[in-house]
């Protein structure tokens, strides 16, 4: 038992319980054309309850740059190393990290429960760094990471994996800075083989400069690999090799809401292979602008591949890079285009529409930090099941994943068309993109060939 004299009060997670998806409400046309439903919408989004990590919570324990895991992870012996502090939290818990960084990675060895989830976070006031690859595997449920800096570079591996990695089910991570400076995908959610990931939630978070450059077509800041019932949520999304989001081959039922995504290679696709395909995803009320490659959202599927089914873009903002649907797989509907003038930059990589824009109030802007929460405006998905979904082939042999540590898949290769017109937001803005569009494109034509000759390669392997 912890000697409550040496808690520590924390002004943000509640221990309680992990991050709840968004109450749903009941379906609603979106008429963005009359100013009427543009005001409801402004209306609906003010409206918005606040998350429930602004009431105040204590933390259990606690490590700290200076302490030692011979510690007792109390306020006056804390822990030195994040992975100690994870290793003795129990259910319902709050472990909490003076400022400072943390390296070697984190591996969450055990969970919490649906009332008693395991939380992670800075200590209040404070800001901490974990570099290197955190995993959540599968059997480590119900686990939270909240308000830190996650910096997937500085690995041990000899290869950079994706981090972080998600293979556990109702994984939260909100409020966190997440980058790897430019060395792998981000967040990877759910695999085949190491564990189909149910109830991710991935809130709040601003998810920037991820994935190798220059842009290959395999590296993205959210990479929904394996996944059923997906929460991604008011993120601010950008800088990131290639997509902001990819939902590949095998994401169901995610719904992607009230995001800014901006200046990726690409926005998000909608997309499947080797007989699967991605199902029942929603993606509404976003902001999806400037992608540097190609469209802001668009889908692919190989030929003789089943196309998805029941996924829908709808009520977003989007640049003129525009929305591609000719791949087929899923419907577009009520979304608005919004010119590089309508287009005003934010603080950290960020936009919102000008005043007056087509787009002004038919988005939410939390993400820019310039608005009030949202919630999906569609009824939450029916859950279909831990291991739904499953069923993607192996990675080449030259690729497969070492035992224990998941790779994050073929790292998902759509192959690339060419590049579209683009919407910078001023000369400066268009001339790079002209720039890395041209070279991105060239090199997306290659990689895809060798992804091609490399599947080629496994299947006479496999016979």
């Amino acid at each position: 038992m912890v000697n409550l004299a040496r808690q520590v009060s924390c002004p943000t997670v509640a221990p309680a319980r992990a991050k709840a998806p968004r109450p749903s409400v009941r379906p609603r046309p979106l008429e963005l054309a009359t100013a009427l439903v543009l005001a409801g919408l402004a209306t609906f989004l003010l409206a918005a309850p606040a998350r429930a990590d602004s009431a105040p919570t204590v933390c259990d324990k606690l490590a700290s740059p200076l302490g030692s895991d011979a510690g007792s992870g109390s306020a006056a012996a804390p822990f030195r190393t994040a992975q100690k502090l994870a290793d003795s939290l129990a259910p319902g818990q709050v472990g909490c990290l003076r400022a400072g960084s943390y390296g070697d990675g984190l591996r969450f060895n055990h969970g919490g429960s649906a009332t008693a989830p395991i939380v992670l976070r800075s200590a209040p006031g404070e800001r901490a760094l974990i570099t290197g690859r955190m995993w959540v595997p599968r059997g480590s449920d119900y686990v939270t990471v909240a308000d830190l800096d996650l910096n997937g570079n500085h690995q041990s591996e000899s290869k950079p994996l994706p981090s972080p990695t998600i293979n556990a089910n109702h994984a939260t991570f909100e409020s966190d800075d997440v980058t790897n400076d430019h060395t792998e995908i981000c967040f990877d959610v759910g695999s085949s083989s190491y564990g189909v990931a149910d109830s991710t939630v991935i809130a709040d978070n601003r998810i920037h400069d991820c994935g190798v450059m220059p842009a290959a077509n395999h590296d993205h800041g959210i990479y929904v690999q394996a996944a059923t019932n997906t929460r991604i949520v008011d993120n601010l999304i950008t800088h990131n090799a290639d997509r902001g989001i990819q939902l590949y081959p095998s994401s169901t039922g995610a719904v992607i809401s009230g995001n800014v995504i901006s200046e990726n290679g690409e926005g998000i696709i909608f997309s499947g292979d080797d007989g699967v395909a991605s199902n029942d995803n929603t993606v509404e009320r976003n902001l999806i602008v400037n992608s540097l490659i190609r469209r802001d959202v668009e889908s692919w599927y190989p030929a003789g591949n089943p196309l998805g089914v029941a996924n829908v873009a709808q009520g977003n903002c989007v640049s003129t890079r525009g929305i591609d649907t000719g791949g087929g797989g899923f419907t577009a509907r009520n979304n608005v285009i919004a010119s590089a003038s309508e287009l005003v930059g934010t603080g950290e990589g960020g936009f919102r529409p000008a005043a007056g824009s087509a787009c002004a109030g038919a988005v939410p802007e939390v993400a820019s930090r310039l608005g009030a929460d949202g919630a999906p405006s569609v009824s939450a998905p029916t859950p279909v099941g831990k291991e739904a979904g499953d069923g993607t082939t192996s990675a080449p042999a030259e690729e497969s994943p070492s035992a224990g540590a998941p790779q994050g898949g073929t790292h998902g290769a759509p192959p690339t068309g060419s590049a579209h017109g683009g919407a910078g937001t001023g000369a400066k803005h268009a001339a790079a993109t002209r720039k890395r569009g041209t070279a991105a494109a060239n090199k997306h034509r290659r990689a895809a060939h060798r992804a091609r000759a490399r599947r080629a390669r496994s299947a006479r392997h496999k016979r």
